[in-house]
């Protein structure tokens, strides 16, 4: 008896109730109350990004593109760097041309020594040129002159084993 009272006592008051927030008569988005693609629901996420050092001015740049597929581009910046390169299109026998392109940079080293670079790029790779690279140390006399013999004494019998 006492549970019939309790259920009939809730009965009520879930009757006597004021439910009208709950009959809203308004379209419901599948979304919830998210803000639509492209409102900013609040504020921008700040991202921290590593100091690449300060802003430098670029004081000349220039960029040509000609319709037979050539290019040039140069740029100057304030802090010294300058670069420069041009190329174009060449036909290499098959259905694409390859791109040979010649260019140079210049720039000063953290440690302060100036690097300037010349450079060549085509079918035979990138071939670099400057004072700062480093070149292989000259062939030993003896060496050399150990080659120089074998080029101007070929073995004779190409057949013969070591």
């Amino acid at each position: 008896m006492i549970k019939f009272i309790v259920a009939l006592g809730l009965f009520l008051a879930a009757t006597k109730a004021d439910v009208q927030d709950l009959y809203q008569n308004r379209l419901l988005s599948p979304f919830g109350n998210r803000p639509p693609f492209g409102a900013n629901p609040g504020p921008a996420i700040k991202f921290d990004t590593p100091n690449r050092g300060p802003q430098v001015a670029i004081l000349r740049q220039e960029q040509t593109v000609d319709p037979d597929g050539s290019y040039r581009w140069a740029y100057e910046t304030a802090n010294g760097i300058v670069a420069q390169e041009q190329g174009a299109l060449r036909p290499q026998g098959g259905p694409e041309p390859s791109i040979a392109a010649q260019g140079s940079f210049a720039y000063t080293s953290p440690e302060g020594q100036p690097i300037s670079l010349t450079y060549t790029a085509d079918e035979n790779g990138f071939r670099p040129q400057g004072a700062h690279l480093p070149t292989p140390p000259p062939i030993p006399p003896a060496i050399l002159r150990a080659l120089e013999w074998i080029a101007a004494h070929p073995e004779q019998n190409q057949n013969s084993r070591f």
